[in-house]
């Protein structure tokens, strides 16, 4: 299988041939990053009565048509407490934010905008009350059953917060994909190890267990393999334990790559095998019933950028999720960037918000085994194949990476 597809074509597929994963019940406490499975909908109208949204005092907005004005204080009324009654001609309730307001009551006057009198049995409004003013009417946010959640979306804090406003203690999600990693290479050794000569460490296989844990995943390691076919053909019957097998290096056309051959042997259905993107270009993706396997290069900044954009959107889409690609946006270059691969190119640059503009650096580098030069950025800009060079102050499309806020451009 020697037909090249495009970075569109190759993610078009990944995600055809992607299961969705069961769901299970997740308790709020540990639903943070989990993909929602099911819709949330409000057991009851939030705020649930008539509320506060200042320190103030309630009063009938018509008491109050001029100021200053000194109406009777009848009662105070704290956050947790109600005004049992109604209030009448000529009173107010001093309440506090977040409180109900009492009944008969149609506006809030700001603290700061009232001076109390004898002791606080009375208060001197200094503004006009206008109707409504600083008061947040039941079931203005959400009335009872609307829909505060949508399925596909991934829990935040935010989300955390409304869970636990609608009585959500517990959630359903998608379940987490389990993944297996494997290294290949003679020349691997592992992060413990001193490197002899002609011999690298184990970067591969730490950083794609780390992007599949976030994207969250359950992650197990199958550890280093030498190019030896029958010590892979072990290692890959393990990892078809797994909902995902990600191996690293053997997947190119050398003598020693052997990684198709070997998958060949468990009746694995191979959809593609090479890619026109750089740095990437070998890569396989194949099924073997409800089990995904991915074939990434070995050099360290390619298998990081096709997991970026391939494996991740397959686990994202196994766990329901609505979003699985990031969206690209629109960034002017600092410098002139070239593309003579013939490929779609992703080259790494550093993004920050410059003269009212976002603009894009792009980052030296060595090429597809400049690890270093690739975690110096937070996004990665975007060349078509047939865009061989993009000039200074030219606007071109960006990735920007999930540690975009951490590495700021600055």
């Amino acid at each position: 299988m020697d037909v090249v597809v495009t970075v569109e074509k190759a993610l078009e597929i990944v995600l055809a041939h992607t299961p969705t994963l069961p769901a299970e019940l997740a308790l709020i406490d540990g639903a943070l990053g989990r993909v929602l499975a099911e819709d949330v909908t409000a057991d009851h109208d939030l705020p649930p009565f008539d509320r506060s949204a200042m320190d103030g005092y309630a009063v009938r907005a018509a008491d109050a048509t001029s100021a200053p004005t000194v109406l009777d204080v009848v009662a105070q009324v704290r956050a947790g407490q109600s005004f049992d009654g109604r209030l009448a001609a000529g009173q107010a309730v001093q309440v506090m934010t977040g409180a109900p307001v009492p009944t008969g009551a149609t506006a809030v006057i700001p603290v700061e905008k009232t001076r109390a009198l004898d002791g606080g049995r009375r208060v001197e409004l200094q503004a006009i009350a206008e109707p409504g003013a600083h008061i947040a009417r039941q079931g203005c946010e959400v009335r009872t059953g609307d829909t505060v959640l949508q399925a596909g979306a991934t829990i935040d804090p935010a989300s955390v917060a409304v869970l636990a406003a609608v009585g959500r203690g517990r959630v359903a999600v998608g379940r987490r994909p389990t993944v297996a990693v494997l290294s290949t290479g003679d020349e691997l050794v592992d992060v413990w190890d001193t490197p002899g000569r002609a011999r690298i460490r184990n970067s591969n296989g730490y950083a794609v267990a780390a992007q599949a844990r976030w994207a969250g995943a359950d992650v197990r390691s199958l550890g280093v393999v030498p190019d030896d076919a029958e010590r892979i053909a072990a290692a890959i019957r393990e990892g078809f334990r797994s909902d995902v097998l990600v191996i690293s290096g053997g997947v190119s056309a050398g003598a020693f790559d052997l990684v198709e051959d070997v998958l060949a042997r468990f009746d694995t259905g191979l959809l593609f095998t090479r890619v026109a993107v750089k740095p990437g270009a070998p890569l396989v993706f194949g099924r073997r019933g409800d089990h995904l396997v991915f074939g990434l290069p070995g050099n360290p900044v390619s298998a990081q950028v096709t997991f970026e954009l391939f494996v991740r959107p397959a686990l994202l889409r196994m766990q329901r999720a609505r979003v699985v690609t990031r969206p690209p946006v629109r960034a002017a270059l600092a410098e002139a960037l070239t593309n003579r691969s013939g490929r779609q190119a992703y080259s790494p640059a550093r993004l920050r918000w410059d003269e009212g503009q976002l603009r894009a650096w792009p980052i030296l580098s060595q090429g597809s085994a400049d690890l270093v030069a690739h975690a110096q950025a937070n996004a990665m800009v975007i060349l078509d194949a047939e865009k061989t060079r993009a000039e200074a102050g030219e606007t071109v499309d960006a990735l920007l990476l999930g540690n975009f806020l951490e590495r700021d451009g600055a």
